[in-house]
């Protein structure tokens, strides 16, 4: 009997582990499902339904931490394996550029899949180096995305996954976690909206440089953002990717100190523009161990669980003194593990942080250090290879959302990879990434950039130029690589090196304030260019050429009218050298014509840009009043687009003209009328009247407070334009290079 009972025993054992074992089947498989549901549902969406049923996606076990995807052909359908749901996508997008000479960029959206679809002899095997693809800048959340509806979103984290981005950073939403940890600390709803910044505002909120500033906001735009955000990081998760979400790290607002006399609360000064900087509690205090805890509580209700957090203490400046940065350092970490206890910190590797102190007592595991400027000036050498922690490779390329063409194409193409064969500092680099501060702009750059995950050798940029623009533009055209190698070689930095800082494009003098010398636009930016601008003109020419070709493909139109703006952009700096001489040398009739033209010119940029939405002021205006909630805060919001790129601040600051768009309807309607008191004031002087120069700040101050109504929408044609300036201007552009280049007066 007892042998019997043991028998019956072992068979109701094994029974029970049987269903077990057949429960976590099932649910694996229904996860898997779920997973693939998500890439299945990218695909609709960017192929169409039909299309889409013509790819087949099967996700794989694998021993390496790294995304690697495989793409088999068949004469019916494509197989796509991989190993993550990025991983797919990636290997989708793949497919579409390489195979089908497709292209999903910012601007432009050319699905080009023929009936039937290309094979390859052999499968498509590509597998990562790097662990992470990181991207954006909290930047980037103001300067170009302040005003982002879902739809908007939805076709940015596609993108992203397509280009196999898996570790974004994401800080929507992030007014409703401290509205109620502030509610919870018994804060009156007045300090919290003063705490609280308006939308175009609140990355420097969350970076400890300013508050209030540009509120305050509804709680019913508070709400709109955080459904807006679990949206954003429900995507962002079912397709694979590791959000990176808002730490706390001591930031708190300043009346805490009215709250809590004994606490150890800092006053942290100013910031550039004259801001009141927000407080910062140091970490080794005990209440911020209890805020710290709330914060978390409050962020977990809303958005569940998070594994990354980022945050600086003591960004751009800020007072560290008499603070134990190593205990300070190890109780930020401890405070978000309590929390989370799988969760790693990321900090930004910018202007000397984070410092060897604050991270000398944190596990190596628990951290990631993102090395921001790497194409312009990297840290990861002079910081041996941050000591062996995990670190990220990291370009900027833009700066303040400016329009201009920009980039170090040669060093992102060879860079990375330096730093991953680096005998000595190459243990600690887990990926790449892009932290621009304004996107919509360059997309080559970027397109290249997040390419490098799937290389382990440095691009050779003459196969990748010539594969890109035959996607771009839908076909093979020798003209139009000729055309893109001198891009290469002029403004996409052939001769822009590292270590030799420059903050993003050289800045348009148009949207200068106006003056007899001007170097730069913005405070740490330049206008001098680093090219020969003749050099640019000839592929101005190859484009206008090949206008009867590829007149109908959107890539090229785009191209045609940012290239005609550039050529216009520095012929500008030109004109002003010689409207300054003529005034100089009081020959009114001169400077009476050449001023002319100058502002002939304006005139002609805001018509050409007109052509092209991403080129508008009206669309970003649009966007910010959508997103108030009643009338005074689309009101509100409104001032906050125009003041972010106009004067920036409350004052007139170092800040202002930091993030000038050359834009249609911001040149007509602000750039040029500032050009005009200018122009009007030197010819009273030169009449001998005694005037005074043009209160400048008064006019922006106005303007960002005004109400005008500009299209949001094209209204003239990109081809026809850029054909009629071609027209107008090329030949008059290099007879006026011959002459200056003689000289050597106009670039180095």
């Amino acid at each position: 009997p007892l042998c019997l009972i043991t028998k019956k025993l072992h068979m109701r054992i094994t029974l029970i582990f049987g269903l077990l074992v057949l429960l976590m089947s099932c649910q694996t498989d229904v996860r898997k499902t779920k997973e693939l549901n998500a890439v299945h549902n990218l695909a609709t969406r960017v192929l169409g339904q039909e299309n889409a049923k013509r790819f087949v996606f099967k996700k794989i076990e694998s021993v390496s931490e790294n995304d690697e995807f495989k793409i088999d052909f068949t004469n019916e359908k494509i197989l796509i394996t991989g190993n993550s749901n990025i991983a797919l996508v990636s290997g989708l997008n793949w497919y579409l550029k390489y195979y089908t000479n497709s292209q999903i960029s910012w601007e432009t959206k050319r699905i080009n899949l023929p009936e039937k679809l290309p094979i390859a002899d052999n499968p498509v095997i590509r597998k990562s180096p790097f662990s992470y693809s990181y991207y954006l800048n909290y930047c980037t959340f103001n300067y170009s995305m302040a005003f982002w509806d879902w739809e908007r979103w939805e076709q940015e984290i596609d993108w992203m996954a397509m280009n196999g981005i898996n570790l974004p950073l994401a800080i929507v939403g992030t007014e409703a976690i401290w509205k109620n940890t502030l509610e919870r600390l018994d804060f009156t709803e007045k300090e919290i909206n003063d705490f609280i910044p308006g939308p175009a505002f609140n990355a420097w909120w969350l970076m400890g440089n300013l508050e209030g500033w540009g509120g305050p906001v509804s709680d019913k735009y508070i709400d709109q953002q955080l459904t807006l955000q679990k949206k954003i990081l429900s995507r962002m998760k079912e397709l694979g990717m590791k959000p990176v979400l808002p730490g706390f790290y001591g930031m708190v607002p300043n009346v805490l100190k009215e709250k809590y006399l004994d606490a150890d609360i800092r006053d942290q000064g100013l910031w550039a523009g004259g801001f009141k900087r927000p407080a910062f509690l140091s970490p080794t205090d005990t209440l911020f161990t209890t805020i710290a805890n709330i914060y978390y509580e409050e962020l977990k209700k809303l958005f569940g669980e998070v594994k990354y957090f980022s945050g600086d203490p003591f960004h751009e400046g800020g007072n560290a003194h008499g603070i134990d940065l190593p205990k300070a350092g190890e109780n930020i970490v401890y405070c978000m593990r309590k929390n989370f206890p799988k969760s790693t910190w990321v900090f930004q590797g910018w202007g000397g942080n984070p410092t060897k102190k604050l991270l000398s007592n944190i596990n190596e595991k628990d951290l990631l250090i993102l090395d921001l400027d790497c194409d312009n000036l990297p840290q990861w050498e002079d910081r041996k290879g941050w000591s062996q922690k995990p670190w990220i490779w990291n370009a900027v390329i833009n700066y303040g959302a400016n329009k201009g063409l920009f980039g170090r194409m040669d060093v992102i193409a060879k860079e990375p990879f330096r730093a991953l064969k680096h005998e000595e500092y190459s243990k600690g680099l887990q990926g790449i990434g892009a932290m621009m501060e304004g996107i919509e702009n360059n997309y080559v750059m970027y397109e290249l950039l997040f390419e490098l995950k799937w290389h382990n050798n440095e691009i050779d940029l003459d196969n990748w130029i010539s594969a890109y623009t035959k996607r771009r533009y839908g076909k093979e055209s020798k003209n139009l690589y000729e055309a893109w190698q001198i891009l290469r070689n002029t403004v996409y930095g052939k001769k822009l090196e590292i270590n030799k800082s420059q903050q993003g494009t050289s800045e348009s003098i148009l949207c200068a304030r106006p003056s007899l010398e001007i170097s730069k636009v913005s405070t740490w930016g330049t206008s001098k260019l680093y090219y020969n601008p003749s050099e640019l003109l000839k592929a101005w020419t190859i484009f206008v050429n090949e206008i009867e070709e590829f007149k109908d493909n959107e890539g090229f139109k785009h191209d045609l009218l940012d290239i005609t703006r550039q050529v216009l952009t520095n012929y500008a700096q030109d004109l002003h050298g010689r409207m300054v001489s003529a005034y100089v040398q009081n020959n009114k009739k001169d400077f009476e014509k050449i001023s002319d033209e100058f502002l002939q010119l304006i005139h002609d940029q805001d018509l050409l840009l007109s052509s092209n939405e991403h080129f508008m002021l009206g669309k970003w205006l649009e966007d910010a009043k959508k997103r108030g909630t009643n009338q005074s805060e689309k009101d509100l919001f409104e001032f906050n687009a125009r003041t972010l790129i106009t004067t920036w601040s409350f004052q007139n600051s170092n800040l202002h003209e930091y993030s000038h768009r050359e834009w249609s309807g911001l040149l007509s309607d602000f750039y040029k009328p500032r050009w005009e008191m200018f122009i009007d004031y030197l010819k009273q002087k030169s009449a001998g009247k005694n005037v005074q120069e043009p209160d400048y700040y008064s006019f922006e101050k106005a303007w960002t407070k005004r109400k005008n109504i500009f299209p949001s929408k094209a209204t003239r044609n990109p081809v026809e334009e850029a054909e009629r300036l071609y027209r107008k201007y090329h030949d008059k552009i290099e007879l006026s290079y011959k002459g200056i280049t003689e000289h050597n007066t106009l670039y180095k």
